[in-house]
């Protein structure tokens, strides 16, 4: 990962942007190029929680490698003509993501098949399931689609959040009673953000309560969602830094949105986690 990192650095100097570079903030490459940076701190930010063992961190690694493995190749021809060692760079940092992916699912499988470490530690010689009556179907089906408060929240927050976002970008385009023309042309489409915000919320209303098609359907909006607002301003050419700062709030929100579905169906209901008998209950 922090060889990962030092490609990124690698890449803006080959662009030249460093003091006194001919891509410094001089308008170069729309002034994107100096992005290259920033991508290697999140990345060694996310490196060395990754390495304190965070679940979550793992997962965001998972999601930036998709990311970069979809930015990397375009932005060495989208931006305008680079250096051939530019594009070199470009796609070495894909092939890195890539063995960075295959590495990091890995790694999160074997997780999610590891024993449970509070049920190994159980005090009594007999299985849980021998003491406790068997449940009833019906309970049965609350519990499996059920997911814990916690979760439910953060659901909630993260897509809400992602909804601000893109009502705010369709507001700042002028997309609001008495502004620009909504129509189904390229120039006139900015609008369909509003669509995005309220599909969101509603899948997000069903998620929350642990129905499973809403959760895995939310995971997909989400990711969908986060590939739209990541490459759309490269597309459209777009310059404005409030628009880029905008789309790259939604971006961020639709991943966190992404990997917090996926965390709340990884960890199942909270009748689950309670039926595991800890040391200290014991």
């Amino acid at each position: 990962m922090l060889f990962a990192s030092l490609l990124f650095v690698v890449d803006g100097f080959f662009d030249g942007v460093y003091p006194g570079g001919p891509a410094w903030f001089t308008g170069r490459y729309n002034n994107l190029a100096e992005i290259s940076y920033l991508f290697a701190i999140i990345n060694t930010v996310v490196a060395v929680m990754v390495a304190r063992g965070s679940e979550r961190s793992l997962q965001s690694r998972i999601g930036l490698s998709v990311f970069f493995l979809i930015e990397r190749p375009i932005t060495a021809f989208a931006l305008g003509p680079k250096p051939v060692e530019s594009i070199v760079t470009h796609f070495a940092t894909a092939a890195v993501e890539l063995l960075i992916l295959v590495t990091a699912l890995r790694v999160w499988r074997l997780g999610n098949t590891a024993p449970d470490v509070d049920a190994l530690f159980a005090l009594e010689g007999s299985t849980p399931a021998a003491t406790r009556p068997e449940p009833t179907p019906e309970a049965r089906r609350r519990g499996s689609a059920a997911i814990t408060t916690r979760n439910s929240w953060l659901i909630g927050g993260v897509a809400i959040a992602l909804a601000i976002a893109l009502v705010a970008d369709g507001v700042y385009e002028g997309y609001m009673p008495g502004g620009r023309s909504w129509t189904t042309s390229i120039d006139g489409s900015g609008w369909i953000v509003y669509v995005f915000a309220a599909v969101v919320l509603s899948v997000a209303a069903r998620a929350v309560h642990g129905a499973k098609i809403a959760l895995r359907a939310l995971i997909g909006i989400a990711l969908i969602l986060f590939l739209e607002r990541s490459f759309t301003p490269f597309s459209m050419r777009e310059q404005d830094p409030i628009v880029l700062a905008l789309h790259a709030v939604g971006a961020f929100a639709s991943l966190a949105l992404a990997l917090v579905t996926a965390g709340a169906i990884r960890g199942g209901s909270a009748s689950k986690h309670a039926s595991i008998p800890t040391l200290e209950a014991a």
